[in-house]
Order: structure tokens, then C-alpha cells, then sequence
């Protein structure tokens, strides 16, 4: 009996306890305890904290929150050394979720960036805070709305406020409702519609699943990132490669098994899925806009030119972009290389030309090099005609003191790859149907530059010509009911 007692006077501190944590959950309209109701857009020790033990270190290590605001960019350009940190938290902090370099202009950890649930996340109230350089109240802006329609859902008011009584078992019941895994939306809508411009993806647009046979699938699906939990805690040593894996086609949870025939699969050695399942993309006005044939820099301002028709992709090989690397594909010989598909953007800046990499091949080579601010590029225009010439950039001295500052300067013009891996087609679904045997091969061969990728011609060449336009590729699903075979009636 004694043993009875000694459990249920355990059981009954641990209750006791989390009633602590969550006694002021509820929200039934004092305003006091409003903020702890979870919805106002705020990571502190009293909210998300008080329940998730590990989302500290789940900040600390998350490649969202700490990201390297210094590291350059050729489409934004931008040089943080000269424009200023504060600059670029007003002209991009508005996807950033907050925290880690934003830590120090008062913008924390805003979880509801990516957990509001309601759909009411107000993204562009926090961007236009960000823009007037009001960083502390940017969360709070973006979650007005939102919070006013979760603190009148009387469902929530009922099911916080009796946890308060009976702690724990509801608000895990609900919880999910209010402040859940991300969701699409909240990663295309809100941060990735960035992304369109260079890679022409439709996850915006209201037909959707019009364009991508993955439209129904959840980001957090494939991107499985680092995440916190209400106890277990995970020990991470390089964030950037956990958080930069992404599950493969062939997952065990995806279409492992799925063969396509001997031939076909033979082609995974060398060839991504999403070269052949990303036949075509959309050009033109697009949801989060339009998709960049160019950009240039090259008289201090950027200049846009846009794709209005369909893209085709361009297939290259690719190991993945390293650090410190321009957007350019790998070569046929370089490790562990594969065929995938882009989208090719020029872009035009200007270089120091201190890099021998940079100075010997302008063009193609793969250094970020040493871009020269575009202040200074602008300041560079010396006769004031809008056009700046090499002889203007290599003069340039903007510190008087009789000497140039980038008398090496070179002008790049650098065909930037973007790596496809969305508006994946099937045999219903996407602008055009995957890539076939013949799209690739033989007389009817169209959809790769083999010359470009290191062969000297098609691999499959014969003399004559082979036409593959009568090969089809099958697909075969392990487990999957067998074709039907139609049979002549018996009698």
C-alpha cells in the first residue's frame, strides 16, 4: 500500500508540475496571459520552450536560423562589408525566421514563420516592418490577424483553458491544430516564392498539382531537417550537411523498387530521376514572378531580362554546389557526378580580377572570386552615361589618392546553373511527359547537347541513325497488381 502512495504522490507532483508550465496556456480574454497561448509568434522559455526542452539547441543548430548572412551571392550582390548589416537585415530579414544574426537587432526565434496554422500568417505585415527598420515588432506584425482568430476559436479557448485543470493529455490532443509541423504553404509561400526566379517552380500557384505529380506532399516529407521534441534531444555536429540531406527517389518510404526495365534503370549509375521527370518548365508571369533569362550589374544597378516561353532544361553533371562556389556544373570525370537538369542564368558582374582562377577564365570559372561593390561600380561612371567601360572600372580611384583601386578589374558574364528537383511530370501531371529513350538518343534526339556534357556524340550513335521512338520505358511497382492480359472468349 505504502508503495501505492509513494506512486501516486509521484504522479501526482509530476502533474502538479506540468500544470505549472501550462496553467497559463489558456486563454479565455485576459490579455496577461494572451502571449502564453502559444500563437503570438514568439520563441521564449515561457512558450514553445516551456514545453519543448530541446528547441534551444535545435536553434542553435538549424541552418534556417543560423545562416550566414556574409556569404555573397552574385544575384544579390550585395556586400555586407559595404552596404552594412543593418542594410541587409531590412532589404532580406524577412526570410530570415529570426534569431542567430538577427539576435542582435532584437528579432528572435519566430516560430510561427513556419508553424502558424490558420493560414493567416501575415508574411508581407512582418516584410514591411523589416523595410522600415522596426525589427523588434516584425513578429508581432506578421501574427495580428492569427492571433486574433485562434484566441476567439472557442474550440482552443475550451481545450487551453481545461488544461490548465487537467494538464498535458489535451493540449497534445490540439495542439498540432494550432501551432503544427510546417506545412507548404508556409515553406513555399512565404520564403521559397524567392526561388521562382530561377527556378520556375509553380508550388504557389493554385494549380499546383497541375505541374508537379508532388503537389499533395509535404516539404518536411523529403526535407527531413533537424528538428526538437519535447524530450529527446539530438546531437549534431555539422548542421549544414544534416540539414542539406534530402531523401532520394529510391527511399524506402518513396518508390523504392520501382523498376522502369533493365535498360532504363541501368542509367541511375550515371542519370538523376529528375532529368527525365523534368521535361519542361513554365515561363513568363508566374505566382512569386517571372523567371530570369539575366541579370546585370554591370553599370552599378540591376538589370533583368526575363524567359516569357516555355523552358527546357539543360542537362549537365553535378555533384552538388560546394562552398564558396559559383552556380557551375562539374565535369564527366569529376566524383561521383551525375546527369541532372537546370536552369541556366546568365549573370553579369564586376570582378577585382585579383583571383589567377578568375583573371585566367572570367566565364566559366568556378571561384565567387572578388565581386566589386556596386557602389563603387556606379561611383565608376565618370562621364555620367549610364554605362560603365573597363577603362572607367580600372581608373576608378575612390579614395584620391592617385591610384586605382581595381586596375586588374574584369567583367564576368557567367551562364549560372539552377538545380532542378521540383514541377516533377508523370504520365498525367506536368507541361510535357518524361523524358523518353528516343528525346535523348538516335535521329529524334533533342533534349541533350551531348558534346556539351564530354562525349563526343551520342553514345547510342549507330550508322545509320537509329530511331528509338518505338522503345517505351515501362514501370514496373514491386507489390503492384500485374497488367491484364485480354484473352479470346473460351467458347
Amino acid at each position: 500500500m505504502a508503495r501505492l502512495e509513494v506512486i501516486l504522490l509521484a504522479a501526482a507532483i509530476f502533474i502538479f508540475a506540468f500544470a505549472g508550465v501550462f496553467a497559463s496556456l489558456g486563454y479565455s480574454g485576459n490579455e496577461a496571459i494572451a502571449h502564453h497561448y502559444m500563437t503570438e509568434g514568439e520563441w521564449s522559455d515561457s512558450s514553445c520552450g516551456g514545453c519543448h526542452f530541446t528547441v534551444a539547441d535545435h536553434v542553435d543548430t538549424n541552418t534556417h536560423i543560423q545562416r550566414d548572412i556574409d556569404e555573397w551571392d552574385p544575384l544579390t550582390n550585395f556586400d555586407i562589408e559595404t552596404e552594412g548589416e543593418e542594410e541587409w537585415v531590412e532589404l532580406y530579414g524577412a526570410y530570415h525566421p529570426g534569431g542567430g544574426a538577427l539576435d542582435e537587432y532584437g528579432v528572435d526565434v519566430d516560430c510561427m514563420i513556419c508553424h502558424e496554422q490558420y493560414g493567416m500568417y501575415d508574411f508581407e505585415a512582418r516584410a514591411m516592418k523589416f523595410s522600415e527598420g522596426d525589427f523588434e515588432n516584425a513578429n508581432a506584425a506578421a501574427m495580428i490577424d492569427a492571433n486574433e482568430a485562434v484566441q476567439k476559436d472557442n474550440i482552443r479557448k475550451i481545450t487551453y483553458f481545461s488544461n490548465s485543470v487537467t494538464p498535458l493529455p489535451l493540449l497534445l490532443l490540439f495542439h498540432d491544430t494550432v501551432n503544427g509541423a510546417p506545412t507548404k504553404e508556409s515553406c513555399s509561400d512565404n520564403c521559397h516564392v524567392a526561388n521562382v526566379p530561377t527556378t520556375a517552380v509553380m508550388w504557389s500557384a493554385s494549380d499546383y498539382e497541375e505541374f508537379d505529380v508532388h503537389a499533395e506532399v509535404e516539404c518536411a516529407e523529403c526535407h527531413e531537417i533537424s528538428h526538437s521534441s519535447l524530450f529527446v534531444k539530438s546531437d549534431v555536429e555539422d548542421i549544414h550537411e544534416l540539414e542539406a540531406e534530402t531523401r532520394s527517389c529510391d527511399d524506402a518510404d518513396c518508390h523504392a523498387g520501382i523498376s522502369h526495365g533493365p535498360i532504363a534503370d541501368a542509367h541511375l549509375e550515371t542519370v538523376e530521376c529528375e532529368t527525365c521527370h523534368i521535361p519542361a518548365l513554365p515561363g513568363g508571369e508566374l505566382p512569386g514572378g517571372s523567371t530570369l533569362e539575366s541579370f546585370d550589374w554591370s553599370n552599378g544597378e540591376r538589370v533583368d531580362s526575363y524567359k516569357m516561353d516555355t523552358i527546357v532544361p539543360v542537362i549537365a553533371w553535378s555533384n552538388g554546389v560546394g562552398e564558396d562556389e559559383l552556380r557551375i556544373p562539374d565535369e564527366k570525370d569529376d566524383a561521383d557526378v551525375k546527369l541532372a537538369p537546370f536552369n541556366v542564368v546568365t549573370g553579369i558582374w564586376w570582378d577585382e580580377g585579383v583571383n589567377p582562377e578568375v583573371t585566367e577564365a572570367p566565364d566559366t570559372s568556378k571561384e565567387s572570386g572578388d565581386a566589386i561593390p556596386v557602389a563603387y561600380v556606379k561611383a565608376a561612371d565618370a562621364d555620367q552615361d549610364g554605362t560603365v567601360t573597363v577603362d572607367e572600372m580600372r581608373s576608378y580611384d575612390g579614395n584620391g589618392d592617385g591610384e586605382a583601386d581595381y586596375p586588374n578589374a574584369v567583367l564576368r558574364t557567367v551562364d549560372l546553373h539552377y538545380r532542378l528537383s521540383h514541377n516533377i511530370a508523370g504520365s498525367e501531371v506536368g507541361m510535357a511527359d518524361p523524358l523518353g529513350c528516343a528525346d535523348c538518343h538516335g535521329s529524334t534526339a533533342t533534349a541533350i547537347d551531348w558534346e556539351l556534357v564530354g562525349y563526343e556524340s551520342d553514345p547510342a550513335q549507330t550508322d545509320p541513325p537509329t530511331d528509338f521512338t518505338g522503345r517505351t520505358i515501362e514501370v514496373t511497382i514491386p507489390g503492384g497488381k500485374p497488367p491484364e492480359v485480354e484473352r479470346e472468349p473460351a467458347f
